[in-house]
């Protein structure tokens, strides 16, 4: 008559840390010679999970994170994201450990020579993950 289902252990959360979105171009420093063209109205954003063992998985995942998002950005003409923030939630069932992180930004599009891309901002923030764990 009913069916039970084995009982599944949730996800707990375990840690919840978050960098608002900040400004990545700098006018007066080294990208005084791009010309911003176009700005999205709208930030876009992307969420990535993974299983992860260490910090260094964590910021795997928020730099593939960034890359998904920019895989999005230029799908919709865009190349370059003018602020960056992120998310990360660290979720845990059992031994194991899962993050997921939502990377938000504002697309635009720049002329000009853009220098390779900086670290996500704030990455060192995933130093407290270590340690609340």
């Amino acid at each position: 008559m009913f069916n039970f289902r084995r009982k599944e252990t949730p996800w707990e959360v375990v840690i919840n840390r978050s960098v608002e979105p900040v400004a990545v171009l700098d006018e007066f420093g080294d990208d005084e010679d791009l010309d911003v063209l176009r700005i999205s109205n709208m930030d876009m954003r992307t969420t990535f999970a993974h299983e992860v063992g260490g910090i260094q998985d964590m910021r795997v995942v928020v730099h593939s994170a960034r890359h998904q998002l920019m895989k999005t950005v230029l799908q919709h003409n865009y190349n370059t994201l003018l602020s960056e923030g992120w998310t990360i939630t660290i979720l845990r069932k059992g031994k194991s450990y899962k993050a997921e992180v939502t990377y938000t930004g504002r697309p635009a599009y720049v002329t000009g020579k853009l220098k390779s891309r900086s670290p996500p901002p704030f990455i060192d923030v995933l130093e407290q993950c270590r340690h609340d764990l």
